[in-house]
């Protein structure tokens, strides 16, 4: 006798075996999530964001290729991040077509200009009339293509181009007039089917899309508070565009006030703004690709920008290869190099070989203090207190809070949670050791909050050798 079990009120001998899976690790969902601000109006596509990925269908989700000249930040960016969270400003009106012929009304999946290019080519088969071939046409290429047959036209299904609405395969009844001893009777014919009766070959534009774009920075302070990131760039903007000012205040309002570890990469615009802050990370120059191609200094910020939101705590970036670039663009000196470090900037070198690194993984921040020492400069410290910030607020949130009593045992619960927390960082070489009394929970002033002080010594990584050669 045996079987599965609840509780342990089994009457009869036997074994009672349940299975089930054992719990897993939650995933850390914004590794690698990079939100790029779209600087080109694509005139397709959804409005808000776009999600991509290195195999992600570009022309049908854009409008447009990859390689497309006006998406390099874009490409730059998946060079580095796993996935890019695209935020595009397009709105208007959708293309459709509608026809008498037609047993459908095809209508564009999104609205904008690029829509009008859009065409359903209807062909029957010459050897078979009831076989009928439907292909949605894209400019001269053809993008979807599906067999039906004059009695399954419910059949055709939207695609990553149209929506495809079903309306009716019969045409309107023919009215007709019979002669009777009673006078005139009037009668209608049923209608005929409309795929049996359309030419043998058609094709159908569909017209009427318009763009008519949102303002980009209404649609950013929306995204910034739902979406689920970890770096963000308005990389592609002009160095001089507010844009870049405006993306790092809102970063510094969601890490400040909100506790959203999120940081943000700007291009340099010397002159201008200021940063100062351990969130924002400042590219200073650009590179040269293998193809000759001229990567300036905002289309390679949002390399960085992809690389560092791929990079966990237990990395540094400094001397990481930027791939396939071969020098730098402008290159800068010693001195030059020295001075953009001193400013907080990111710096693209170099090196023998034909290969361009990340000179430091450091962020803007200059102006050093009790709070905030120089070691808060170095972006390999800065995401390992953030990786620590986000996962005592979410472990908190899922696990304690409303459920677990304020007492001492409650605490207890939650400092042997946390400990051991903290002690798989320290295996994974990310923190220096930590003891007990590093990390201590106390009640607060209110009979329902807790005061938790955490010490870590985060672990940088090599960047400098100085050696002596003595010669005996």
């Amino acid at each position: 006798m045996g079987g599965t079990w609840k509780t342990q009120n089994k009457r009869r001998p036997g074994a009672y075996i349940n299975t089930i899976g054992a719990a897993q690790p939650k995933q850390d969902t914004s590794l690698g999530r990079t939100m790029l601000i779209g600087n080109t109006q694509l005139n397709w596509g959804a409005k808000g964001i776009i999600e991509l990925d290195s195999n992600s269908d570009f022309k049908a989700l854009l409008g447009a290729p990859l390689s497309t000249p006006e998406f390099g930040a874009l490409r730059e960016t998946l060079k580095g991040a796993l996935t890019v969270l695209l935020l595009n400003n397009n709105d208007g009106t959708k293309s459709e077509v509608t026809d008498e012929a037609l047993p459908w009304k095809f209508t564009a999946k999104y609205p904008g200009t690029k829509g009008n290019q859009l065409h359903v080519s209807v062909v029957k088969d010459p050897n078979d009339l009831t076989r009928i071939t439907v292909s949605t046409i894209y400019g001269t290429e053809v993008v979807d293509q599906q067999v039906i047959r004059t009695t399954t036209a419910q059949g055709l299904v939207s695609n990553d181009y149209i929506d495809v609405e079903y309306l009716s395969d019969a045409t309107e009844p023919v009215a007709t007039v019979e002669s009777t001893d009673d006078g005139a009777e009037f009668k209608a014919a049923p209608g005929q089917n409309k795929l049996e009766t359309l030419s043998a070959s058609t094709t159908y534009d569909l017209v009427g899309g318009t763009t008519e774009p949102v303002e980009v920075t209404d649609l950013m302070n929306d995204v910034l508070e739902t979406e689920q990131f970890n770096v963000v760039t308005a990389a592609g903007f002009a160095p001089d565009n507010n844009i870049h000012q405006l993306l790092a205040q809102s970063v510094q309002r969601l890490r400040d006030d909100e506790g959203y570890k999120v940081r943000a990469v700007v291009p340099v615009y010397e002159g201008g703004y200021e940063y100062d802050y351990e969130g924002v990370s400042v590219v200073s120059n650009g590179v040269i690709l293998e193809d000759g191609t001229q990567i300036d200094t905002t289309t390679a910020t949002g390399y960085f920008a992809g690389i560092s939101s791929a990079t966990d705590s237990s990395k540094s970036l400094t001397y990481s290869e930027y791939p396939g670039a071969i020098s730098t663009y402008p290159s800068l000196n010693n001195e030059q190099t020295i001075k953009a470090l001193n400013s907080g900037w990111i710096v693209f070198t170099a090196k023998r070989g034909g290969r361009v690194v990340i000179e430091q993984d450091i962020n803007s921040l200059t102006s050093f203090s009790d709070d905030k020492p120089k070691s808060f400069s170095k972006n390999r410290v800065i995401r390992t207190l953030d990786d620590i910030a986000t996962d005592f607020e979410s472990v908190f949130e899922n696990t304690f809070i409303g459920k677990i009593n304020n007492d001492e045992t409650g605490r207890d619960l939650f400092k042997a949670n946390r400990l051991s927390y903290m002690q798989g960082l320290v295996n994974g070489g990310i923190i220096a050791s930590f003891t007990n009394d590093d990390l201590t929970v106390e009640p607060g002033v209110d009979s329902d909050s807790i005061i938790a002080t955490v010490a870590v010594t985060p672990i940088d990584s090599m960047e400098k050798l100085y050696m002596t050669i003595v010669v005996q």
